[in-house]
């Protein structure tokens, strides 16, 4: 008999983020008018209504087909016949039938091609519903409206016209072609290449690696624009079809056997002489990337939330039942105290990544809205500040969510199975396999070591940029640690001291083999003597590394604060 469930509804936090720290009126403020026709909804409250109900649909499907149908997608094989196509067992196209037949592909697809115009948020929120029933099936619906926003935003009216139609309605699935053998973050170094052709066409020549749903039927291929040129200003990004003329355009040659995500199907790809379109212009290549890849980071936060809600639910009914010394052990303190600290870890990562999908779906909705404004108005200028600030919250936090998904959902998986014992190292029952579902998440879509080098370059970018304002910041919050009364605020501004302080030694470390002079953390003058010491040219990569050998410390502590 199928279970019966709902994973929206059964989750309070998830309602309470969207209807207390979600501004719907802001959203739709913003909302273009042909948008609100489409949708049909003449109010704030409609247009809020209208998306929690569709949340509360994926929630039906998630808590009763998708988690029944886990088991089997994590044993069925996918398998790649003499012709290069990928054949999916009917577990997981059954899956895929059903986020289509409920209108997924169209949610964030624009309404001109079918779509949904739907915001990001609530996007990646049905992704976190997804990946607590079956990550597998995340992996298999993720590459419909994520790939049609890039061929919207960069893509010519024809392109648009013939390909995004087909995505709405889920005929077309897509995938992200970066990953090269031997080249993996080093973008600037890949080897694929393409050559124009007299028809405006391009060649592609090459060889992609570790690319999920590569067997979709677009893939957007980053390639340098023409054969050994170097560097990121010389990668375009092309639009490549699985099919030209009724032909396999390029090769699946590969599926890559995994630990988990045994239902998505990871492909090794092939180019050789295969047909594409050129999206934008030559040579902005990396720039439009960055679109997809940024959306793709906060998207395995949102990835790691569902997962690691699987895992504490699983550990926290077991802990009910199981007893031992005549209790069930969730009354044993160990357990309990084990238990309380998934719950928090989830809830913090949960408000910052559904904060992180409000500031990327108010920054999108926002620079649409400024192109309906008279240009230099001051309303123009309002709405360009207000975009300006969405945006830079959204690059501060993304590493932050992207590295703490990576590194906890692991931790709380093994958690889980730890908790029930030796039956979590049996692979009878489910823990084993959210321990080898999360092993991915550290790795993806930039590993965590890259989102922490990120996380510490904007840092001393930010504090070298306001010195005056850090040193406020340093001193204020100690002085208001000192004379708070209350013990739970006086342990953040404790938190947000412990932060400042070592943000304070890596500085040091930066200068103190140029400048002999001693500094005193306390005055307020020293620590913006110590700041401006900092020279640009002492802020390149290239010099930086002691900063550097700290940036996961100073990433994990900032995703500690933050959350």
């Amino acid at each position: 008999m199928q279970t019966k469930g709902n994973f929206f509804s059964d989750n309070p936090d998830i309602q309470w983020q969207l209807s207390h720290r979600v501004d719907f009126k802001a959203m739709f403020d913003w909302l273009l008018p042909d948008q609100k026709e489409a949708l049909g909804v003449s109010t704030w409250e409609e247009y809020r209504d209208t998306w929690l109900e569709i949340l509360n649909t994926m929630g039906e499907v998630c808590g009763s087909q998708y988690q029944a149908n886990a088991e089997k997608v994590a044993k069925e094989d996918l398998k790649i016949d003499d012709k290069g196509e990928v054949i999916f067992p009917e577990t997981i196209k059954a899956n895929v039938k059903t986020f289509c037949e409920v209108g997924g592909p169209a949610l964030g697809v624009h309404h001109k091609y079918g779509g949904l115009s739907g915001p990001l948020l609530i996007e990646l929120a049905g992704s976190e519903l997804i990946s607590r029933a079956c990550p597998s099936t995340l992996l298999n619906v993720v590459w419909y409206g994520s790939i049609a926003i890039i061929i919207d935003k960069f893509g010519s009216d024809e392109l648009k016209e013939r390909f995004i139609p087909p995505i709405a309605t889920g005929e077309y699935s897509g995938s992200m072609a970066l990953t090269e053998p031997d080249v993996g973050s080093d973008l600037a170094n890949v080897r694929t290449y393409g050559e124009e052709q007299d028809d405006g066409t391009w060649k592609i020549f090459g060889s992609k690696q570790f690319i999920s749903n590569g067997c979709g039927e677009i893939s957007l291929v980053l390639a340098k624009n023409k054969k050994g040129a170097h560097g990121l200003k010389s990668l375009n990004l092309f639009l490549v079809p699985r099919h030209w003329e009724g032909e396999i355009n390029f090769k699946v040659s590969k599926i890559e056997e995994k630990p988990g995500l045994h239902g998505s199907a990871t492909c090794a790809l092939d180019f050789d002489g295969s047909k594409g379109y050129l999206l934008g212009k030559s040579g902005e290549g990396f720039l439009y990337m960055l679109h997809l890849m940024n959306e793709a980071r906060v998207a395995v936060a949102f990835q790691g939330l569902g997962l690691m809600e699987a895992a504490f639910r699983l550990a926290d009914d077991f802990a009910k039942e199981r007893k031992a010394f005549g209790v069930p052990i969730n009354q044993h303190e160990l357990i309990a105290e084990r238990l309380l600290d998934m719950e928090v870890e989830i809830a913090a990562l949960r408000s910052m990544s559904y904060q992180a999908g409000y500031y990327a779906t108010m920054a999108e909705m926002g620079s649409h809205h400024i192109k309906t404004l008279a240009q230099d108005s001051n309303e123009a200028k309002a709405v360009s500040k207000q975009v300006a600030s969405f945006n830079k919250r959204l690059r501060d936090i993304t590493p932050l969510i992207k590295w703490l998904a990576g590194e906890r959902s692991f931790a709380l998986a093994r958690e889980s199975l730890q908790i029930h014992g030796g039956y979590g190292f049996s692979t009878e029952y489910k823990p084993e396999w959210w321990v080898r579902e999360s092993l991915i998440l550290s790795i993806y879509e930039g590993t965590s070591q890259i989102q922490a080098l990120m996380c510490m370059k904007d840092t001393l970018k930010q504090v070298v940029r306001d010195p005056t304002g850090f040193a406020e910041i340093a001193l204020g919050v100690r002085v208001k640690g000192l004379s708070e009364t209350n013990p739970l605020k006086r342990k953040v501004y404790k938190m947000r001291q412990v932060l400042n302080s070592a943000i304070l030694s890596v500085l040091y470390r930066l200068v103190r083999e140029n400048a002999r002079t001693q500094y005193n953390a306390n005055k307020n003058s020293d620590i913006k003597r110590l700041i401006k010491a900092l020279s640009k040219d002492l802020l390149k990569f290239e010099n930086i590394s002691p900063a550097l050998m700290h940036a996961e410390r100073v990433c994990e502590i900032k995703a500690i604060v933050s959350g």
